[in-house]
């Protein structure tokens, strides 16, 4: 800073400006000395249309508060406000601020700083000495917090749909599969897993997770890297148990998710089911729908430190379709606030496997015209595996 008497001036911007600290937001660098007259700073100020907010420093270039355009010229405009003023410094005009160092951590201040937001416009930053070094608006924070925000799900969302792209194909277990996925908010807790295991087996499941956006993401990414990492030589069992120690560990208890988990053997025509608090899903036989085993007992994933999974097994038979979905899709309202319901999945699912046509196509045509201008509700997916001998 200059040592020479002046009115306004502008301080230059720091040279190294780390990422992520809240000196990379600051925009107005713009200060006065404290014994400068209130009359003659307007006047200057006058001059300078595009400085907003000023800093009032002290003899040591340490702010002492701040002086807003806006609402100086308005107490200057109020009628003997000039009079009123003449004697004045701008240290007897300032307003306290908000004071920070320009190097605090944007994610982490900013959860300290938002009830703030309400009394105050602006925080002033300071460097390492406590010297001046730059203003930013709550406005520049709040507005990059959002295109933060909008990043992290633009990103959450391509890598949802590139898990859901990557699943493994399993055609040689003579296996005909249906699937789809549409996220209510771009990015949501609902996916579907398939891994080939051997050349007669695979393992597949259908997951909600709790919550929505960014945190739901974060537990999908947890989740699928672990199953697509495990080997399955203990079984459905141990997976589910292994599983459920991670999402414990991870998240404590403060997300969890359900699911529906099967494994499959073509030799022996054995589907091995864990259903983990989900139970939306439809078994059908020759056009009959037949009930499964409900495994109520199993607790979703997540919600306790240790649990012992139940799984039961049926065998299969030709032509036998398992549809496994999420709630978003019976949930779904029309404008008059019907739901879609489960009837209107079983009528679809038995209408595609009559005419040969995928269910991914009449389902989401019956849905769009159901649900017409209402908006979606919650994340929609589902998976239908048709078995052939």
């Amino acid at each position: 800073m200059t040592d020479t008497p002046i009115l306004l001036e502008e301080i230059e911007k720091p040279r190294k400006i780390f990422p992520n600290t809240l000196q990379r937001l600051a925009r107005h660098f713009w200060y006065s000395e404290q014994s400068k007259n209130i009359i003659k700073f307007a006047d200057t100020l006058e001059t300078l249309p595009n400085v907003e907010v000023v800093c009032i420093l002290d003899e040591k270039n340490h702010p002492i508060g701040i002086i807003q355009r806006e609402k100086i010229f308005s107490l200057l405009s109020k009628r003997f406000g000039r009079d009123l003023m003449i004697r004045d410094t701008v240290k007897d005009r300032c307003e306290q601020a908000l004071i920070f160092s320009g190097q605090s951590n944007i994610i982490i201040i900013q959860e300290r700083i938002r009830e703030m937001a309400r009394q105050n416009e602006y925080i002033v930053l300071v460097d390492s000495e406590g010297v001046f070094s730059g203003i930013l608006s709550f406005r520049d924070l709040a507005d990059y917090m959002v295109d933060m925000t909008n990043e992290d799900i633009a990103l959450a969302s391509l890598l949802q749909e590139r898990f859901l792209s990557n699943v493994d194909k399993i055609d040689s277990l003579n296996m005909e599969i249906d699937s789809w996925w549409m996220s209510a908010k771009g990015v949501g807790g609902d996916f579907y897993f398939i891994k080939k295991i051997t050349e007669t087996k695979f393992f597949a499941s259908l997951c909600d997770v709790s919550g929505k956006g960014v945190s739901a993401a974060l537990v999908v990414s947890v989740v699928w890297g672990f199953m697509s990492g495990y080997g399955m030589q203990k079984g459905l069992k141990d997976l589910l148990s292994r599983l459920n120690e991670l999402v414990v560990s991870s998240f404590h208890m403060e997300k969890y998710l359900t699911g529906f988990f099967i494994l499959y053997d073509s030799l022996t025509h054995r589907l091995h089911i864990a259903d983990m608090g989900h139970a939306h899903s439809l078994f059908l036989r020759k056009d009959k729908v037949l009930p499964l085993k409900r495994t109520r007992v199993n607790l979703p994933i997540g919600v306790e430190v240790e649990i012992e999974p139940v799984v039961y097994s049926i065998e299969v038979e030709n032509g036998d379709i398992l549809l496994i979905y999420s709630d978003g899709i019976p949930e779904q309202d029309n404008p008059e606030g019907e739901e879609f319901g489960e009837d209107r999945i079983i009528a679809l699912t038995k209408k595609a496997s009559e005419t040969g046509e995928n269910l991914s196509k009449i389902l989401t045509k019956s849905i769009d015209e159901w649900k017409g201008n209402s908006p979606q509700r919650d994340d929609m997916t589902f998976i239908q595996f048709k078995f052939q001998k």
